[in-house]
């Protein structure tokens, strides 16, 4: 990946370039991920605690109707920063695995500002 361009999350099949978020994604994503991160943090400790390995028992720990859709929101506006003319009605239509929704939360917190890229 090129330093200059930002970085990109997959989904159905697509790369989706993330840049820097403005205030007007960030009202909804900075609530929405402060709500997602703990709850997916949990997940993977009690799993971790119980000794379950994999995907599946995180997921069940953490995944409901609630949390899909604050994700949801989460990623879908995230999208619009680049991808302004974008609608909800297309996202939710789109053929989006699950854990490509959850890995798309690290990069969104990093463009939204919650997370400081390291130097590698």
């Amino acid at each position: 990946m090129n330093p200059s361009e930002p970085p990109a999350i997959l989904l159905a099949g697509r790369e989706w370039a993330i840049p820097r978020l403005a205030p007007k994604q960030n009202r909804i994503v900075v609530p929405a991920l402060l709500e997602l991160i703990p709850r997916i943090l949990a997940a993977r400790v009690q799993a971790d605690a119980a000794g379950e390995t994999g995907h599946i028992s995180q997921l069940a720990r953490m995944l409901d109707t609630a949390f899909y859709d604050r994700l949801g929101d989460a990623v879908f506006t995230a999208l619009t920063r680049a991808e302004p003319g974008l609608t909800r009605a297309q996202f939710d239509d789109m053929e989006i695995d699950t854990l490509d929704l959850l890995v798309a939360v690290r990069v969104i917190a990093l463009q939204a500002g919650l997370l400081k890229q390291h130097a590698r």
